[in-house]
């Protein structure tokens, strides 16, 4: 995370390639460059960035090109709304894995009404697929996607060395998590981690689903009218729901220096899979020690430049500081 609360492990000799350090104060950015045509670019040197953060130039101390390996975690939503397409979803998910770089550390969770880690960091492409393929559909309601994201976010800021980033495959419907918005913000702004959402716009089936329960729900039984009144309330907010969702989503997306990939087709989820792998095998990383050393709980604003003024920079909008103690 940018401001980095372990402390760094003892140097050794012989450092592993592309390693960065990780050190208290050490503001780490992973940064995406593309050209006038929306192409990557990817030959850029230490040189060509710029740095400021609440407008005041820093000095870049670490660079990784972007052959550099990533620990990442794939979190895939498993509620019980995706029980007809989790064929698709796990196919698409192991052939996720096999795009990335073979040195990547690649651990998979699983999020419903409960969050469960179904793999631990590895670069074994047959465990993944193993993991992959025993993961089964929720049978209980309920989908902690902030408390899934907030999990992945803990897991890797076990991981002391190396680029860190979160594939979330969702619908974006959060609706049980204990994390607030707000806290997850905050937490993902103490990291260093990049954050991929992979959204699936489902709420056309899901209102179907609604309206099918509605519709067919014995309203002579007491029991029953509860659950068709809440239903009713849910397909009458469902829009709403769905648009706030979604502005979160891209909101954590913008503020970390991912990218949200939108899925209308759950045939196309392998293509968009394919989208995210490019992203992470075309992503730099820069480091800095903050000029700033107060301890203010507060916000802070980067802004990533190259000195080529037809590139543009996607990368880390700001972090948070925690207060000193």
């Amino acid at each position: 995370m940018p401001l980095n609360l372990h402390a760094a492990a003892p140097q050794r000799p012989e450092s592993p390639p592309f390693s960065l350090k990780v050190e208290v104060d050490l503001v780490i950015l992973n940064v995406a460059v593309l050209d006038e045509k929306g192409a990557n670019v990817t030959s850029l040197q230490k040189g060509d960035f710029v740095v400021y953060e609440d407008d005041v130039e820093q000095q870049v101390s670490d660079f990784l090109p972007v052959e550099a390996p990533f620990n990442l975690v794939l979190a895939l939503d498993t509620s019980i709304s995706t029980r007809s397409s989790l064929s698709l979803i796990k196919q698409a998910a192991s052939g996720f894995t096999e795009q990335l770089r073979p040195s990547d550390q690649i651990a998979v969770t699983q999020i419903d009404a409960r969050l469960r880690e179904v793999q631990h960091f590895t670069s074994n492409r047959k465990q993944l697929r193993k993991a992959i393929d025993r993961i089964a559909t929720s049978v209980a309601g309920g989908s902690k996607i902030y408390d899934g994201i907030a999990e992945a976010a803990t897991l890797l800021q076990k991981v002391q060395k190396g680029r860190k980033a979160i594939i979330l495959l969702s619908d974006g419907m959060e609706n049980s998590s204990r994390t607030k918005f707000d806290d997850l913000r905050r937490l993902l702004g103490q990291s260093e981690v990049v954050f991929y959402p992979v959204t699936i716009l489902n709420k056309g089936s899901q209102k179907d689903l609604l309206e099918d329960f509605i519709k067919k729900a014995d309203k002579k039984k007491p029991d029953a009218a509860p659950y068709v009144e809440n239903a009713k309330f849910s397909v009458s907010v469902l829009e709403e729901v769905y648009q706030i969702q979604t502005e979160r989503l891209q909101t954590l997306t913008d503020e970390t220096g991912g990218k949200i990939f939108l899925v209308g087709d759950l045939a196309d989820l392998s293509e968009e899979y394919a989208k995210v792998a490019q992203e992470l095998r075309n992503t730099f990383s820069l480091a800095y020690y903050s000029r700033n050393k107060t301890r203010d709980a507060a916000m802070r604003k980067i802004r990533v430049e190259v000195k080529n003024p037809k590139y543009r920079v996607r990368s880390r909008t700001g972090y948070f500081v925690p207060a000193e103690h």
